[in-house]
């Protein structure tokens, strides 16, 4: 009767350790939300996953949302190209917040990294509060509880034991040994509860902590606006590269057409002199030399600087379709009289 008392108080001190462990703990939440990646094939589903759990998704996270910190963010495939993202806060509202944000980059992100194998990442269930992880009453429990419970037994084993050896007229030295280890296995089991106190305090401490951070980080630093700022200007300059690029295939387009059209039949020369603008192939044909030597007097002159790059670019075509000696073909007469028009008569 005596060891079963000893095993029931050990297990409801453990019970007790786990109950102030429980109290002490803070509460957090935990928000789900659920993508379906496309195609769902071995390699596009996992690298989704790694891109989800990456410091590149959480920092920009916790940019665009001014968090003191990145948040830990989670990713689990299913079935089917089923990705489940889940991130864990303080409240409700800012996991699910946090969530909602995360799968917002991560499409982003998506599009950006896989679009060229035609990879997409789309919402089938938005961001919402899953379940509340902590405080964890049962695990305490449970966990506590059964610590209590092998301490009860391992107590409850020394004293039977012990017992018999002490009426039958054993050693006084021995009983004090077996009295010795029974008293240090019970400071042992109320250091553990008393570990279990503190581990609870620590964690519902952190946990204020990081509410109070996230609360005074509601207003953007300098940095991050200098961050915000260079991230802009980038853009800017590739946008600005990639229209030079498409008109520069615009205009190398339009040589191509002029060099392929058919050359016109030659029309009787009239009586008159012609006027300076025109080129008649007939007296010579004009070279890259002769183009250079003009743009570069008028250049000289005073003309534009639109009009300098103008001619730039096109003297740089221009020499795909000229011949070793510099000259241009006759059908792109047209093409340098309406470019560098008007025009004086070429050498001969």
């Amino acid at each position: 009767m005596r060891t079963v008392a000893v095993v029931a108080g050990c297990v409801l001190a453990g019970l007790a350790a786990g109950a102030i462990w429980t109290l002490l703990q803070s509460d957090r939440y935990r928000a789900d939300a659920r993508l379906l990646v496309r195609p769902a094939s071995a390699r596009i589903v996992p690298a989704v996953e790694a891109l989800a759990e990456s410091s590149l998704v959480e920092t920009n996270v916790a940019q665009t949302l001014h968090l003191s910190s990145p948040p830990k963010i989670s990713a689990e495939k299913g079935e089917s190209g089923v990705l489940t993202v889940s991130v864990a806060a303080g409240n409700r509202e800012r996991a699910r917040q946090i969530d909602a944000e995360a799968v917002v980059i991560l499409t982003q992100k998506v599009a950006q990294r896989f679009g060229t194998v035609g990879a997409t990442a789309t919402v089938l269930d938005p961001a919402h509060v899953a379940e509340q992880t902590s405080p964890t009453t049962g695990r305490n429990l449970l966990i506590c509880g059964l610590a209590g419970l092998v301490a009860g037994i391992g107590v409850a084993a020394l004293v039977s034991t012990g017992r018999p050896r002490a009426a039958a007229g054993t050693d006084p030295r021995v009983e004090q040994r077996l009295r010795a280890r029974i008293d240090q296995v019970a400071r042992r089991e109320r250091a553990l509860a008393q570990r279990a106190g503190q581990l609870a305090a620590r964690e519902q401490d952190l946990g204020r902590r990081e509410e109070a951070l996230a609360a005074a980080a509601s207003r953007p630093s300098p940095a991050e606006h200098a961050v915000t700022r260079q991230e802009e200007d980038l853009e800017r300059r590739e946008h600005e590269l990639a229209r030079r690029a498409g008109e520069l295939s615009v205009r190398e387009a339009e040589l191509e057409a002029a060099a392929a059209e058919p050359e016109p039949e030659p029309e009787p020369e009239p009586e008159s002199v012609p006027p300076a603008s025109a080129l008649p192939a007939a007296r010579g044909a004009w070279t890259l030399g002769d183009l250079e030597s003009l743009t570069r007097d008028r250049s000289q002159a005073g003309a534009s600087a639109a009009q300098q790059e103008q001619w730039s670019t096109y003297l740089f075509l221009l020499r795909e379709h000229a011949n070793t000696d510099g000259t241009l073909p006759a059908s792109f007469d047209a093409l340098v009289n309406d470019v560098f028009g008007p025009l004086p008569q070429p050498t001969e």
